[in-house]
């Protein structure tokens, strides 16, 4: 990635059924707990990964979500993966369900499925890369913690689909 463009975090948190989910605080298992569904899991050392599914629907469609956990994470949700379901798409029987009535998904930015790309770069700006029909915001800053140095990085990949946004990514790292 290039030197990060975007001049503060984007992304720390979300709401999941007016939940709040604070990366790099939040258990996965606490989420399972709270929520429902398996949660997933697949290699191991700097290769682990975990996640946990949702579904639910708002007033433009499914959508799916991905909390997801990396090596480097430990048990705490370490970003997520938001998209929109195809008309022919399913969700697993593994996922969570969330009632349409509980409430969806919120982030902290006024961003969504379903925005045109004029209306996310109101939000955030020019994105740092551009390929294709993805675009790329990143933001790192530098935090003390316990009087130690840390790097903070939150990363953003928002994939359209017929102008409109379908996917977004977020993943937020702190390392000394």
């Amino acid at each position: 990635m290039p030197r990060p463009t975007v001049p503060k975090e984007m992304v720390g948190a979300l709401s999941v059924a007016n939940v709040p989910i604070v990366i790099e605080e939040t258990k996965l298992e606490d989420a399972r707990k709270r929520f429902g569904g398996t949660v997933g899991s697949r290699g191991d050392a700097g290769d682990a990964e975990a996640w946990l599914c949702l579904h639910g629907n708002d007033a433009n469609g499914p959508w799916i979500l991905w909390l997801e956990s990396f090596e480097i994470n430990g048990p705490d949700v370490g970003g997520f993966q938001w998209r929109r379901l195809s008309p022919n798409e399913s969700p697993d029987r593994r996922c969570g369900r969330i009632p349409d009535d509980k409430g969806g998904i919120d982030l902290p930015l006024a961003l969504h499925l379903g925005m045109t790309e004029v209306e996310v770069q109101k939000v955030l700006g020019r994105p740092t890369v551009t390929r294709g029909k993805t675009l790329f915001f990143s933001h790192e800053h530098q935090r003390v913690i316990d009087k130690e140095n840390y790097s903070v990085s939150n990363h953003l990949a928002l994939v359209f689909r017929d102008g409109m946004l379908w996917e977004i990514e977020a993943v937020k790292i702190t390392v000394n």
